[in-house]
């Protein structure tokens, strides 16, 4: 951190000469955050580059689309770009492409959570057409799988290792106490924001297969068909030819899924950077040589990267692209402190001089640089517009929220295999918090399940999956 950048965050910290600190760190965490967005954009283009043409054939065509739409807004919006009036149509443009990669990504992330549910029905049907080893006596075996959970006295560890062998163990509880487990979770978001409680019902939602929508067949009617493939399976009578077709069917789709969501992963880093670009526009000014010289560099790559997805085919770097690789090889990771420092400024400030932001006519760059600040946060896809609610859940509110996902659910398992509701419960009851109370709680379910769990082939394979947890 440089002087200048640590006095000045020290004094907004501190509450000191705001009116004089708060317009200068303001066009200081632009210039930054613009320096950094066009070196970690051009590296981003240049790996979106390699992606594409190593796996771009096996791309959906929506996909496809929004890299042809980047590189139009990076041409002609970033490099191109004539008159400052027309920045907000370009603005405007990656905005709606983002949302629709964000929205494209929730599709593929539903998904990924059905085949999951999928996979470990099939997974327990395996042995019935494989060989199996003779296990222990189920009370052996629950003493083993203690160990390995309480081994250590790291207690975040300790109830990972439950969930992890919650989510793999025979489930042979009730309808009923599945419903207690979910409620008891929920109950006690009683205080929290309205925010975390949606966020926990939309996590325990998408595992549970509640949110299937007919946008995911008009977006995927590939991998609907194969879902609706997978649906019809009896898995009380499936035949060896059956447990065949469909584990390949499985296999085929998670290879499509795991194209496409590297593609969606690459394609919002790119979208993040260039949207950061375009809000920083209007605020750029002076910088020093050296800084200079690294957005030169970087800009240098960004054009020649894009002339060359202009011409479709596949060229190797040149000599000129490398030399500039070097010059900012490492600035990106120079500059990560600096942005938390900026990223913190500017929390505080908002919090508690949006006013006087206001009063100084600098409440654009300041909404400009928070939707920044979320746009380089951990989560890449967050919602932009989301308004966030701090109100706390009333009883009521959760009574309600309660009744309307259990009921979900109960509609959801009555049109299901058994064993995909067993895998719907595995797949919500080992996200949800712990809900044992001690070691003999955790002891007695472990045995109920193996002792509950008549069908050997099932045993098995839970058992093989949660002995090579026990290896790592």
């Amino acid at each position: 951190m440089s002087k200048n950048l640590k006095s000045i965050y020290n004094n907004i910290i501190k509450d000191k000469n705001p009116q004089e600190n708060i317009p200068e760190f303001l066009g200081m965490a632009t210039e930054k955050y613009n320096t950094y967005a066009t070196v970690r954009l051009a590296l981003h283009y240049y790996t979106s580059y390699e992606i594409y043409w190593d796996e771009g054939e096996n791309w959906s065509a929506i996909l496809h689309d929004y890299i042809k739409k980047i590189n139009s807004v990076v041409s002609n919006g970033l490099l191109g770009l004539k008159y400052r009036e027309d920045l907000d149509q370009y603005i405007k443009q990656i905005d709606e492409i983002r949302q629709g990669i964000t929205e494209g990504m929730e599709k593929v992330t539903l998904y990924a959570d059905l085949i999951e549910i999928f996979e470990y029905a099939l997974n327990r049907v395996e042995y019935r057409f494989n060989e199996m080893q003779e296990l222990e006596d189920d009370e052996e075996i629950a003493k083993e799988v203690l160990r390995f959970i309480f081994d250590g006295e790291d207690n975040l560890l300790i109830n990972e290792r439950i969930k992890d062998v919650i989510g793999q163990l025979p489930v042979r509880i009730t309808k009923q106490k599945y419903y207690d487990y979910i409620s008891d979770s929920l109950n006690e978001l009683m205080g929290a924001s309205k925010d975390v409680l949606d966020t926990y019902i939309y996590f325990i939602r998408g595992c549970a297969m509640l949110d299937l929508s007919q946008d995911m067949k008009e977006a995927y009617p590939e991998l609907w068909e194969k879902k609706e493939k997978l649906e019809q399976l009896d898995f009380r009578a499936i035949s060896r030819e059956e447990f065949q077709a469909a584990s390949q069917l499985l296999q085929e789709t998670v290879e499509l899924l795991e194209v496409e969501s590297t593609a969606f992963y690459v394609l919002i880093d790119l979208v993040n950077e260039l949207y950061t670009l375009l809000l920083c526009a209007p605020y750029i000014g002076q910088v020093s040589e050296v800084e200079n010289q690294q957005r030169e560099a970087a800009l240098y790559i960004i054009k020649s990267i894009n002339n060359a997805f202009s011409k479709d085919k596949q060229e190797e770097a040149s000599t000129e692209i490398l030399s500039r690789f070097e010059l900012i090889e490492g600035i990106q990771e120079d500059m990560e402190f600096d942005i938390m420092s900026y990223e913190d400024g500017l929390y505080h400030i908002d919090k508690n001089y949006a006013n006087l932001v206001e009063s100084m006519g600098k409440a654009e760059i300041m909404k400009s640089l928070l939707i920044i600040k979320d746009l380089h946060s951990a989560s890449k896809f967050i919602d932009l517009d989301n308004k966030s609610s701090d109100k706390p859940v009333d009883k009521e509110e959760l009574r309600q929220e309660i009744d309307k996902l259990i009921k979900e659910l109960d509609e959801r398992f009555k049109g299901s295999d058994r064993m995909i509701t067993r895998a719907i419960m595995a797949n919500t009851m080992n996200k949800i918090p712990v809900f044992f109370n001690n070691h003999t709680e955790v002891m007695d379910y472990v045995l109920y399940s193996l002792n509950k769990c008549t069908d050997m082939a099932e045993k098995y394979a839970a058992m093989e999956i949660i002995y090579s947890m026990m290896e790592e």
